[in-house]
C-alpha cells in the first residue's frame, strides 16, 4: 500500500521520518461499507535539531483530512500507549501496515511491555463516557450530534476489544466475521439504540469485572520504552 500523498508531503516539508503508519478505522476492523473513508494513524521521529532547538517542535501531533490521518511524535505516541489509549494500542497490533521501518519494528516489539492492568481502566472510562453520551444524545461520535448506528457500533466494538485484551493480553483490531455482522447491523441502523444498550451494558459490566481479575502486569516496562524513545530521537542527527 502506498503512503497517501498528503502524508508524504507533510513529512517531507517538516523533515519528519514516519517510522510506522497503519490504515485504521472501519477498514482495519473489517466493518467498512461502501463509501467508507481511509483513515491512518502513525508515528514520526523529528530531526534532533528541531527537537532540541529553542523553539522546540512545531507540533507533536499532526492531524488532517482528505484522507483522515493522525501522526504522533514517537515520545507522545508512547506516552499515550502507556496510558492505555485504545486507538494508540491498536496501531501497534494493526496488521494493515503501510510503513514500518526499523524503529517501527522495535516499537511493535515492545507493544506487550506497554500493557498493564491499568490499560483496561481507559477502555472502561471511554466506554462509560460514550454510553452516557449515547443515552443523552449529546456530543456523540457522529455527525449531527445525535445517536446513529456508527456510534453504536464503535461503542460495542470498543467494549469487545477491552474484554479481548483482558482475556488474551493482545489488542484485537480486525473483528471476527460473526461479530463483524453484528456490528454492521448496528452500523446500518437495523438495531435500535435500546438494542445496542442491551448489548453494551452487560459487556461493560464484564469488562469492569475483568479489570481486577486479568493476568496483565501491574505496571508497564517504562524503562524499555523510554530507552527506545531516546535512541530514536538521537538517531536523527542530520542537518
Amino acid at each position: 500500500m502506498n503512503v497517501p500523498k498528503s502524508i508524504g508531503e507533510l513529512a517531507a516539508s517538516r523533515h519528519l521520518a514516519v517510522c510506522l503508519l497503519v490504515r485504521s478505522g472501519s477498514k482495519a476492523y473489517g466493518i467498512d461499507v461502501e463509501g467508507s473513508d481511509d483513515d491512518y494513524v502513525g508515528v514520526f521521529i523529528p530531526r534532533l535539531r528541531d527537537f532540541v532547538s529553542m523553539a522546540g517542535l512545531e507540533r507533536d501531533t499532526y492531524a488532517e483530512n482528505g484522507p483522515d490521518f493522525t501522526i504522533h511524535e514517537i515520545g507522545k505516541f508512547c506516552r499515550l500507549a502507556l496510558k492505555g489509549n485504545p486507538a494508540i494500542l491498536e496501531t501497534l497490533w494493526n496488521p494493515d501496515v503501510v510503513v514500518c521501518d526499523d524503529w517501527g519494528r522495535k516499537l511493535i516489539g515492545l507493544r506487550s511491555q506497554m500493557l498493564h492492568r491499568g490499560s483496561l481502566d481507559v477502555y472502561i472510562e471511554y466506554a462509560e463516557a460514550q454510553l452516557k453520551k449515547m443515552v443523552k444524545g449529546k456530543g456523540l461520535h457522529s455527525k449531527g450530534g445525535e445517536y446513529n448506528g456508527k456510534f453504536g457500533a464503535h461503542l460495542v466494538r470498543l467494549l469487545h476489544a477491552g474484554i479481548g485484551l483482558a482475556a488474551s493480553k493482545e489488542v484485537m483490531v480486525r473483528v471476527p466475521p460473526a461479530f463483524a455482522e453484528t456490528l454492521l447491523e448496528i452500523r446500518s441502523g437495523k438495531r435500535t439504540m435500546e438494542g445496542v444498550l442491551e448489548i453494551a451494558r452487560p459487556k461493560l459490566e464484564t469488562l469492569k469485572r475483568l479489570a481486577t481479575t486479568n493476568a496483565l502486569p501491574d505496571r508497564p516496562d517504562t524503562d524499555a520504552v523510554d530507552e527506545l524513545v531516546r535512541e530514536a530521537r538521537l538517531s536523527r542527527r542530520e542537518l
